[in-house]
């Protein structure tokens, strides 16, 4: 009885998933970050923080060899330059609208 209480009060241990299954994952996300056209404002394409949540979730669901890391940082890299150049491009793009109605 005391056993069954203390493995019920104890939280579940979540166990990593092994490297290999994460490389279909990686390849997938990076298939998909390849893709992107820096500056594309294409309606219906999920927003870089979806994406960046994603490989958040590699690092965290899977127990990575050191050449996986690498490639999950790289792909973090890139998330964060296309998502700042999306946000200077949403800026422009404001900018120009401010000045057509200030016109």
């Amino acid at each position: 009885m005391t056993r069954t209480l203390a493995a019920a009060a104890a939280p579940a241990f979540r166990q990593r998933r092994p490297a290999q299954l994460a490389e279909r994952e990686l390849k997938h996300l990076e298939l998909i970050l390849a893709s992107f056209v820096e500056g594309s404002t294409a309606p219906g394409r999920l927003p870089t923080k979806y994406w960046d949540m994603r490989v958040a979730q590699l690092d965290s669901d899977y127990e990575l060899v050191p050449s996986q890391s690498h490639r999950v940082a790289s792909l973090q890299r890139k998330l964060a330059m296309l998502d700042a150049a999306l946000g200077s491009a949403a800026a422009d793009a404001q900018e120009k609208q401010n000045r057509r109605v200030a016109a």
